[in-house]
């Protein structure tokens, strides 16, 4: 049969003939079809975060970094496919694998980095112990499976469980281990499981600092649980893999029912203990507060009465004062009127004498005897002297 097939401008055909020869048709293109097969082709495309895996039929691959596009080739690929890139983030690194030949080679890629491993490449799977999702204080095998390493300070959780004491106390201890990866190519030549190795160790630490102790040095001496001299094996094996401990911080510990349920029991009687002392600290305490604030509150109250009393005393000398102030004014006062009226009086005394020494004067010089005018004016003297002797003269003046 004859047939005619349309193929769109940006599309790709196979078209096969009756003898299985192929021929490849891009369009924009009119066929005419005697006896051939078409087959619709796919283009493959991959976007600058991706890359095609493009496989062909005689066994080999090729990896095709975005962004780009492949055709499939029915006569030579096999498959292909588009994968993402590996991202990979400042403080992440990959170690990847190279065969050349029959020579395999390694090296890390550090971030960050848009990985796109070539054909001949593949990355290193790692499968440590990791927390058990039922309990994440243990940890179990292969539970952690990943490709990329974090390169900064990492923690974890983990318990030492089963650990005895000196006298034969069963105890758990919980610990924060704080650990930074320094140095990839060590690690991967030492170890396959730096979790594995830092559990190992750090029970081996934790084993031999509680079993040389009885309980309650135990529980005395748990601070030195937080300093890195306790842990020399745990220490000295990150050393050797490629680690560095920072820290490790004690958590705590967890003791068997019976024991605890006595542990739990001895603090409750000593908190009670302590509560009662406080109590009665605080209340003696209480009691001191009283009579120091009764003290001085009596010594505010005198304070309080002695300034009211010099305040009255104070005001009786404001007004002694403002009396003795005004019987002064008025002293000097009376003392001012008195001095004038004695000057007014001897004013008008010595007008008078001085009229009357005037009239005197001119009595005198009309040549009128003086004594007997005066005698005869005052025939009643207020006072009289009288002068009486015969050798000796001696006077006496009396009152009449």
């Amino acid at each position: 049969m004859i047939g005619i097939r349309i193929v769109r401008q940006g599309r790709r055909v196979a078209v096969w003939d009756a003898q299985g020869h192929v021929e490849l048709v891009d369009g924009p293109r009119r066929l005419v079809l005697w006896r051939q097969t078409v087959e619709d082709l796919g283009q493959f495309a991959a976007e600058a975060d991706q890359y095609l895996v493009v496989r062909f039929r005689d066994g080999h691959a090729e990896h095709v970094r975005g962004p780009g596009a492949v055709w499939f080739d029915p006569i030579l690929h096999e498959s292909i496919k588009v994968e993402p890139a590996l991202s990979i983030n400042a403080h992440e690194a990959v170690v990847v694998y190279r065969r050349a030949g029959e020579v395999v080679s390694r090296r890390v890629v550090h971030g960050p980095a848009l990985f796109v491993p070539t054909e001949d490449e593949w990355l290193h799977e790692f499968r440590w112990h990791g927390a058990d999702p039922r309990d994440p204080t243990r940890k179990i095998p292969n539970a952690l499976q990943f490709t990329k390493l974090w390169v900064i300070p990492d923690q974890m959780y983990f318990d030492v469980r089963e650990v005895r004491t000196a006298d034969d106390a069963l105890v758990i201890i919980k610990v924060m281990v704080f650990f930074e990866l320094v140095n990839i190519e060590q690690m991967l030549d030492q170890t396959h499981d730096p979790v594995a190795d830092f559990i190992n160790a750090l029970s081996a630490d934790v084993i031999e600092f509680v079993a040389g102790r009885h309980f309650e040095a135990f529980k005395t001496q748990t601070e030195r649980l937080n300093d890195l001299t306790t842990y020399p094996n745990l220490c000295n094996r990150a050393e050797r893999i490629g680690y560095r401990i920072n820290k490790v911080v004690y958590r705590g510990y967890t003791a068997s029912t019976k024991l605890q349920a006595m542990h739990d029991d001895a603090i409750e009687t000593r908190t009670q203990l302590k509560l009662e002392a406080e109590t009665e600290a605080q209340a003696q305490e209480l009691a001191d507060l009283k009579l120091e604030r009764e003290a001085q509150r009596a010594a505010r109250q005198r304070e309080v009465e002695v300034k009211q009393a010099e305040h009255a005393q104070a005001l009786k000398e404001m007004a002694h004062g403002q009396q003795l102030r005004h019987t002064a004014a008025e002293q000097d006062q009376r003392v001012r009127h008195q001095r004038i009226v004695n000057e007014v009086e001897l004013e008008k005394l010595r007008a008078r004498n001085q009229e009357q020494a005037a009239f005197l004067q001119t009595v005198r010089g009309m040549e009128v005897d003086m004594t007997r005018y005066l005698v005869a004016q005052y025939q009643h003297p207020d006072r009289l002297i009288r002068i009486d002797g015969k050798d000796t003269p001696q006077v006496h003046v009396h009152e009449q």
